[in-house]
């Protein structure tokens, strides 16, 4: 089936005759614009028609001050392992270095010393279990400003960007692999700078973020 590139500006589709690989460069003949040939293949993978069927683990919303916000939410398989694991070799541990302390009533230093390292283990994997239960992937859009929250509840990181009309959205290669493959994530441009996210989602999800954020950006 042959594709359509389209410009990542105007939406237009670009002929054959303006796209060449090997220099990496696309013309638009509609809006003039010269865009990276990767780019263009990338934006040429989001299509607003995904929005009328959003993925079960996707949702959008408007909040009370008029913003879009794009919720991911999505129990990982991993669960299936780190919760078993995490129970017996945290509860093996943490009986064995502390809960004989305290059985005994007794408090040997050299001994908890020993046991930080475990307990720090315990805690990494607990975060690990409840982020993969409880959190989510929030991404806030509002006059110009955009924000990208990973978290569980209110606590998290939160990155920003910025974006106009002329901002381009597009899907992208990373240099995040997974077992040897490389990785696509949300990019957003402005200009020269670059704004990179959500590598690790499901690639039904990144396609229907992308084309929300396209349909915010543009004006839609």
């Amino acid at each position: 089936m042959k594709r359509d590139y389209r410009c990542p500006l105007c939406q237009s589709v670009i002929s054959a005759d303006d796209v060449n690989v090997a220099t990496d460069l696309a013309l638009c003949r509609s809006c003039g614009n010269t865009s990276s040939f990767s780019i263009v293949s990338g934006s040429s993978e989001i299509s607003l028609q995904t929005l009328a069927n959003p993925p079960r683990c996707v949702k959008i919303d408007r909040d009370y001050s008029g913003a879009t916000v794009i919720t991911y939410r999505k129990l990982s398989p991993m669960l299936l392992f780190l919760i078993p694991f995490t129970a017996f070799w945290s509860g093996l541990s943490m009986w064995g270095i502390y809960g004989s302390q305290l059985k005994k009533g007794e408090f040997d230093v050299s001994q908890s010393l020993f046991g930080l390292p475990f307990l720090l283990g315990t805690v990494v994997l607990l975060s690990a279990i409840t982020f993969l239960l409880a959190g989510k992937w929030q991404i806030t859009l509002k006059r110009g400003a955009g924000t990208v929250f990973v978290g569980v509840g209110k606590i998290g990181w939160t990155r920003t960007f910025a974006y106009n009309r002329d901002t381009l959205v597009a899907l992208r290669m990373t240099n995040v692999n997974v077992n040897g493959v490389s990785q696509k994530g949300v990019l957003i441009r402005n200009q020269a700078a670059d704004f990179i996210f959500g590598t690790m989602l499901k690639e039904e999800a990144k396609q229907f973020i992308a084309a929300a954020i396209m349909k915010v950006v543009k004006g839609g």
